[in-house]
């Protein structure tokens, strides 16, 4: 009988384990408001506020909602956009673009506004042929920039879990 009170009494000294601490903290949500964009590219901005908050959503660790409710505020700022030559034929005429996104992003507790994430000068890309029209290459080069700084923002933001 010892025994059994003393396995039951190891096992309940295991059986307090939440994942619902959050990170540093204790964020365990976040609200993500519409992007700033001081680029001229239009509707990036948007674009980027979806794909992080479907990424959030997805990865499950930070819930996302409103302003008032969230512990936490995901701001966004798009600084730069460029496309530039990437590859070359051989007689040197352009094979392929590189689109390069440049932004700056915080997470700030609502609580005290103290810092929780500063990500400044991230940079994402992707590439597409110089032949393609733009809704073939340009725009998929545009969404693989995007989701490059996603994945990055939510590695960052939920690290040490």
């Amino acid at each position: 009988m010892p025994a059994i009170l003393l396995a039951l009494l190891l096992l309940s000294g295991c059986a307090h384990y939440s994942t619902t601490a959050g990170i540093a903290g204790g964020v365990r949500s976040v609200s993500i408001p519409v992007a700033e964009n001081d680029t001229p590219e239009a509707g990036i901005a948007e674009e980027m506020t979806e794909r992080l908050s479907r990424a959030f959503t997805a990865d499950g660790r930070l819930k996302v909602v409103d302003e008032a409710s969230a512990d936490a505020t995901f701001t966004l700022r798009l600084t730069a956009v460029e496309d530039r030559p990437f590859t070359y034929t051989a007689a040197e005429q352009t094979q392929q673009y590189r689109f390069k996104l440049t932004l700056d992003a915080q997470m700030t507790k609502n609580a005290d506004g103290s810092a929780v994430l500063e990500a400044k000068g991230m940079t994402g890309w992707g590439t597409y042929d110089a032949g393609l029209s733009d809704t073939e290459g340009r725009e998929a080069a545009v969404g693989a920039a995007l989701d490059m700084v996603v994945v990055e923002l939510v590695d960052r933001a939920t690290a040490g879990w």
